[in-house]
């Protein structure tokens, strides 16, 4: 017997054909019932011995079998001696747990029982049961206990998942321990969580964050907009791998605002930002419909009262741009479900605010453009008049022409008289012409933004 490993041997004996035509194979199993056999080969017809040898494949380690050779020929069928052998033990690879995880390494451990046998080990790795990565082979002895063996692998991505095994390999054969899995350290994960403790001027953000590993810090980012532009103290979460609570409080917040806000939190590895989330402080709200409107039209404003009923007085407060402070301008009683609306024709810039049970809205601003009226009244000749509160006497005006690229090109500047108007002609190219009358901010003066009249279409 030779070659013996954990599932085959081969089996080696002599066979005398004594001049007939003659074949051969061996028999073998776990008892001297045999059971299984090798494929018959010919011996050939000689008179000489032979040597003759068979694999016996499909074994189970460590397991003693019974083998003899059978050789048949026209004279009859002899039989060999029966032989043992028993069938060595692979190594047995148990995959243990990863530990030193950072953002770019780990180490890999397990244990290898070499069962009698020279033993190589090496771990396989990948960010799939596919691996297709290992570590470097190298022995762990011919012992028969089990012996801790550990590997450290780099240059791994970070916050990626990867799974690893052991290997052990001897000349009884090849074992592979249990596929594990280990994450490697990455960015934190954050979760804005809603507020909490809303007051007229306060509230209480609130989130999570998992460190994934890492030193990690944390701070909300908040704001009436999505452009946020306050943010919180940074504090640290810590370098654990378990989900955090976080929370802080705010104050001087307005009363009946909706801010935005969000939970950042970064580490060696990047920064992430959670979801933006609103709350709406208490007392009572306040928004316009329009940030600008023209001289001489209305804006609708409106909002709503915390307790959501109707009847309640909201009294609204306006300070007209040039004066000192904000004076009442009406009582509204509020309808369903605590809305109120007031329609409001600012004449110049005009700040607004709402007043609640002693809870004051912010202030919403709503711009006034000048009107700038435009028309013709003959062949080539056109008038303007601009109105607003004051006189735009010896103030200009510019006529512009929309270009083919779609641009407005100025072509004549107008220079309005006493009564803040102008008659004027201008000499155009033949075809359409697309006009309109604008005046600059600078020329609508303080309080005013530019005035921008309709626009006309003149054929030449």
């Amino acid at each position: 017997m030779s070659a013996v490993g954990a599932t085959s041997a081969t089996a080696n004996g002599t066979v005398n054909p004594g001049g007939r035509s003659t074949s051969w194979y061996f028999e073998y199993g776990t008892s001297t019932s045999y059971g299984r056999k090798t494929s018959s080969k010919s011996a050939g017809s000689s008179t000489a011995n032979v040597q003759v040898s068979g694999t016996l494949a499909g074994l189970t380690a460590g397991t003693t079998y019974h083998y003899r050779l059978v050789a048949t020929s026209t004279d009859g069928t002899a039989r060999g001696q029966n032989g043992t052998f028993t069938t060595r033990t692979a190594p047995v690879a148990a995959t243990g747990a990863a530990t030193s995880v950072t953002v770019a390494s780990a180490t890999l451990n397990g244990t290898v029982d070499p069962n009698g046998r020279a033993t190589n080990w090496y771990f396989e790795y990948g960010t799939s049961t596919r691996y297709g990565s290992k570590t470097p082979a190298a022995s762990v002895g011919s012992g028969t206990t089990a012996r801790a063996v550990s590997a450290a692998v780099s240059s791994l991505r970070p916050g990626l998942r990867y799974h690893y095994r052991l290997v052990a390999a001897s000349d009884a054969g090849t074992s592979r321990g249990a596929d594990r899995t280990f994450s490697t350290a990455g960015p934190p994960t954050v979760v804005t969580r809603p507020a909490s403790s809303l007051t007229h001027r306060s509230a209480r953000l609130n989130g999570t964050v998992s460190p994934n590993g890492l030193a990690t810090t944390w701070y909300f980012e908040y704001g009436t907009s999505t452009g946020y532009g306050t943010k919180t103290s940074p504090k640290s979460a810590g370098g654990g791998t378990r989900p955090v609570n976080v929370s802080v409080g705010l104050t001087r917040l307005r009363a009946g605002t909706t801010y935005h806000y969000r939970l950042v939190s970064r580490n060696a590895s990047g920064t992430r930002r959670g979801a933006d989330v609103t709350f709406t402080t208490m007392g009572v709200s306040l928004s316009a419909h329009a940030q600008t409107v023209v001289f001489g039209r209305a804006v609708v404003l409106s909002g709503l009262v915390p307790t959501g009923r109707s009847g309640e007085t909201v009294t609204l407060f306006a300070q007209v741009y040039g004066t000192a402070s904000p004076a009442a301008v009406a009582n509204i009683v509020t309808g369903a479900g605590g809305a109120w609306q007031y329609l409001a024709r600012p004449s110049i810039l005009t700040s607004y605010l709402a007043d609640w049970n002693g809870l004051t809205s912010h202030a919403v601003v709503v711009g006034v453009r000048p009107r700038v009226r435009f028309r013709r009244v003959g062949r080539a000749r056109f008038v303007t008049r601009v109105l607003g509160t004051r006189s735009f006497r010896g103030h200009w005006v510019k006529l512009q022409r929309r270009t083919s690229a779609g641009r407005w090109s100025t072509v004549k500047r107008i220079r309005l008289n006493r009564r803040s108007a102008a008659s004027f002609r201008v000499r155009l190219r033949r075809g359409r012409s697309t006009l309109r009358l604008v005046m600059s901010v600078n020329q609508a003066g303080p309080g005013y933004l530019a005035g921008i009249s309709r626009t006309l279409v003149y054929r030449r």
